[in-house]
């Protein structure tokens, strides 16, 4: 997938309806009546930290209700766990998203690096054919001046 094309489709999940907030999920609660019959409840649960006091420098979490849904059947509790699905499904698309930004950004460092690389193999190309024609020019030099003093 694009990167266009990811964040098409995290638009179009944000179109379809209301996103649940990070740090939420569905907790249930059963009842047991007189009768034996069992009845499970659903809640939009909240995890939070306190701040930090004196007495109690690390808190930890809390959860707390932010909403009632209902039972399994009911509008609210259907609609929120196809908010949570649609929460869950943007972060999983905005990390695939990071980590193609991330390629694309580690492949444009990478290319640059191979576009000076040529240049500085050059230079030392240049560099290693200058000193190999001075050798040879001090290799001349000495044989001249050994036949001029023989």
């Amino acid at each position: 997938m694009s990167q266009a094309a990811i964040k098409a489709r995290i638009a179009q999940l944000r179109s379809q309806g209301k996103v649940a907030p990070p740090n939420t999920w569905i907790g249930t609660s059963s009842i047991t009546k007189k009768n034996g019959k069992r009845y499970t409840y659903y809640r939009l649960m909240k995890a939070y930290y306190p701040p930090a006091t004196k007495n109690n420098p690390n808190p930890t979490r809390k959860t707390k209700m932010v909403q009632y849904l209902g039972t399994k059947e009911s509008v609210a509790y259907q609609e929120m766990k196809e908010a949570i699905a649609r929460r869950n499904e943007i972060r999983r698309l905005q990390r695939k998203l990071y980590k193609l930004e991330k390629a694309v950004s580690v492949a444009s460092t990478q290319k640059e690096q191979q576009d000076k690389q040529p240049a500085l193999t050059t230079l030392v190309g240049e560099l290693v054919a200058q000193v190999q024609g001075l050798v040879e020019e001090i290799a001349w030099m000495k044989r001249q001046l050994s036949t001029t003093l023989a």
